[in-house]
């Protein structure tokens, strides 16, 4: 989901939202505007109606981010990387590149969030009965509203199917009991393809038995599971795989570098007689700077190119991806290409730019995975 615009750093989490949370903030609005308080409180002017329904739409999407920055600050908790948090049509996800090392671990952050949406949504009901006669009618409404939609949303989330929160807590408890993790997750994921049926099927029952177009939802939603449940069923061997894979073993070692020294217009001159778009920055004594593109240079003004060093221009750490040999490839998986500069992953060993990752190690390495096989290169040895 890269088509996203910002929203903030929360708790220093990143986090962004989908252009498809503008429709269903729109739809949200509308039904609360047209529907919900007209028929709850009648009489009110059409303006206090929108009003009210576009605040309620915005504090149910502050509630959906409350959420998923539950899973993610309990990640956090148990020393898991977050790298940010995507707000979307259906909710929200939690990008955690690094597995959960333990069940009680995978427990504890699949079962954050809809704790959260139960606690929103009894606080909301509270707030409703405590307002009641208080502020106006229309704001009560609201208010229950609120906190009837939060507890909905933490039911479904309990739903025993991969990919929603349930799935994972069901996940952990095989995990627990068999000790399996890979058995485990294609449970998990089963248990989503079955969910996902049956959602469609009750979905196309109340679309075609009883006339309701709501029922498309629920075909979407169970369309949805379905798909991501077998997704995650085919790329649990993969992954499983991917996991044994340390970035060592498949780097490209003894890159082509850029010296950090250099001026773009001396480094571009150098470059223009290899092949490579992306180039490593390194000191004179090969200790890493930072990761520099034939784009980033392009946008150097030409007058400026022949005084401004390549040290100057290149994407440093973080916002380039550093890593040590023995760190598995599953670790940085998740984040390669999300930012410029990470089109490449340095590889570094006591300071020292020992080799790089590129995309098309990346592609080889999956690639080899789905055919069952593990992708390995001799490591140089030091002097």
């Amino acid at each position: 989901m890269h088509a996203t615009f910002p929203l903030g750093r929360p708790a220093g989490i990143r986090v962004g939202a989908h252009w498809s949370v503008l429709l269903i903030m729109a739809l949200l609005a509308e039904f609360l505007a047209q529907s919900i308080l007209p028929e709850a409180v009648p009489g009110q002017p059409a303006l206090v109606y929108w009003a009210t329904g576009i605040a309620g739409a915005v504090v149910l999407l502050a509630s959906l981010l409350v959420h998923e920055l539950s899973h993610a600050l309990v990640a956090r908790h148990r020393g898991l990387t977050v790298d940010r948090i995507t707000l979307w049509l259906l909710g929200g996800s939690t990008e955690v590149p690094d597995d959960p090392p333990t069940p009680r671990s995978a427990f504890a952050v699949a079962v954050a969030g809809p704790l959260a949406s139960l606690l929103a949504g009894a606080g909301f009901l509270g707030l409703s009965r405590l307002f009641s006669g208080a502020v106006p009618a229309v704001v009560v409404v609201t208010v229950g509203w609120l906190g009837w939609t939060n507890l909905v949303l933490a039911v479904f989330n309990l739903l025993p199917g991969a990919p929603l929160d349930g799935g994972r807590i069901l996940q952990a408890v095989v995990w627990k009991l068999t000790g399996d993790k890979r058995r485990a997750q294609a449970a998990a994921a089963r248990s989503g393809r079955v969910l996902g049926l049956m959602l469609s099927v009750a979905g196309l029952v109340e679309l075609l038995w009883f006339g309701s177009f709501a029922g498309l939802w629920l075909v979407g939603i169970g369309w949805f599971l379905g798909f991501s449940a077998r997704a995650e069923l085919a790329a649990g061997p993969a992954r499983e795989v991917l996991s044994r894979i340390a970035l060592g073993e498949i780097m490209t070692p003894d890159p082509v570098t850029a010296p950090g020294w250099f001026t773009v217009q001396g480094f571009v001159e150098q470059a223009a007689s290899g092949r490579f778009r992306t180039y490593p920055v390194v000191t004179f004594d090969g200790r890493p700077v930072g990761v520099v593109s034939l784009s980033a240079l392009a946008r150097v003004p030409d007058t400026a190119r022949t005084s401004t060093r390549v040290e100057n221009v290149c994407v440093r750490p973080p916002g380039c991806l550093v890593a040590a040999p023995d760190v598995p490839l599953t670790t940085v998986l998740s984040r390669f290409g999300n930012r410029p500069g990470q089109d490449l992953v340095l590889v570094v060993e006591d300071g020292v730019l020992v080799g790089v990752v590129s995309p098309g190690d990346i592609a080889r390495t999956l690639e080899l995975a789905v055919l069952g096989a593990e992708a390995h290169r001799e490591r140089p040895r030091r002097a």
